[in-house]
Parts: structure tokens; sequence; C-alpha cells
């Protein structure tokens, strides 16, 4: 499996103006991304590098205008460092989704998914919301949560939010997971954290559980 099985990789049909954006946003993203910000091999391009090819493109971009043209050798040497280490990052998170068994790491992070068929089941899920329980562990800073399994899910949507929530707004996925127990790492100690789940399977979503608070110790 690699980057192109999971995420639409049009980068290099990008123009640069259309590039700089994205390098931006992903930086942003990924800068707030639970797992990417924390967990990331320092070897890997990530926001940092993002960052420094945004304003490269963008200055040699200034060139090319001032000279009325649309591509310079260095426009286009810029915009080629900068695709790959987007193709690094973007092998990089689908690697280490696939060997933690957490797809948490393929959202919330600039890439767009690729359209594919969706897998038909049998079921439709429940329209009841599933019963969430949650507990502190198995180490420091951790939450495990685990609901009721449904029949008719292909996956379940996790969510979460630090504090009260104030709405929907709140909520940010955490991960999609095939099982019915997720740890969830890199919490704030001493803090209240929400957490609410929902079924996904035959092109619909059950409804989403109640929020559940825990104190993480």
């Amino acid at each position: 499996m690699n980057a192109t099985d999971r995420f639409l990789m049009n980068h290099v049909d990008m123009n640069p103006p259309e590039l700089i954006i994205w390098l931006n946003d992903a930086a942003t993203l990924q800068e707030a991304h639970p797992r990417i910000s924390a967990e990331k091999d320092h070897w890997v391009p990530g926001a940092q590098q993002f960052r420094e090819h945004k304003e490269t493109i963008s200055r040699e971009w200034e060139k090319a205008g001032s000279l009325n043209v649309t591509w310079t050798k260095e426009l286009e040497a810029a915009t080629a460092a900068a695709l790959e280490d987007v193709n690094i990052n973007a092998n990089y998170l689908v690697l280490r989704a696939k060997h933690a068994k957490d797809e948490s790491w393929l959202h919330n992070n600039g890439y767009n998914w690729r359209e594919k068929s969706k897998k038909s089941y049998d079921r439709t899920v429940s329209m009841v919301a599933l019963s969430l329980r949650l507990k502190n562990g198995p180490e420091i800073g951790e939450v495990t949560a685990a609901w009721g399994k449904d029949s008719g899910a292909g996956s379940y949507q996790l969510q979460f939010c630090k504090g009260i929530p104030q709405g929907e707004e709140s909520f940010v996925d955490q991960g999609f997971y095939k099982r019915i127990r997720a740890v969830v790492g890199n919490l704030e100690r001493a803090c209240w954290y929400y957490f609410r789940v929902r079924s996904i399977g035959n092109n619909m979503t059950s409804p989403w559980s109640e929020a559940v608070g825990i104190i993480v110790t």
C-alpha cells in the first residue's frame, strides 16, 4: 500500500499559487494533528519543510512574474523539491497508519482521500446510538475507549474534545477503527476530555453516542 492508494496525489497538477495554498494548509493541519505533531519521525518532511517550500515557491513565483514568464528553472526546481517532500510525507503517513493499525494518521492532515467504490454491507447500521465506556490507562496520560458492536458497521468514528463541549464544532476526529476498542494517548493529565463514537457503513452513519467525559490521570 502506498499514498496513491489512499490519497488523491494531484499536487503535480497544481499551479504554483495552488501548491502554495496547499502547503500552508497542510502544514497547519499537521502541526495541530495529535499523532503527526507528537509522534512523526524527525527525518520525515513535515510542517516545517512545507512552510519552507511555500516561501521558496512564493519567492520564485514572484520573480517569474517580474520577468513576465510562467516558469523559470529556479521555480521548477523549487516545485520539484516540494513535491518530493510531499510524496515522502504522504507515504510515511500511510505506512504509520498501517503499522499502528490506526487510521487517525490519515485524517485531517491536508490530503484528500481518493474516491473508490465503497464496500457494501448486507445490513444497515443501527439507528440506536452506541454505548461508549471510558477508563484511564493502560499508561499515564492515556484513555481506553470501548463501545458496543454494530453488525452493520464497516468502521467506527471516534471523536473527542478537551473540556466541556460547546457544540458540534468542539469535537475533532480522533480516529476511524475497525475494532470496538481504542487507546487514546498524549492527553493532558488532570483535564476533562469528552468522547463520542458512531458507526459507519453502507453509505450511512448511526447517531452519535452520548458524549462521555473523563478526567485523565
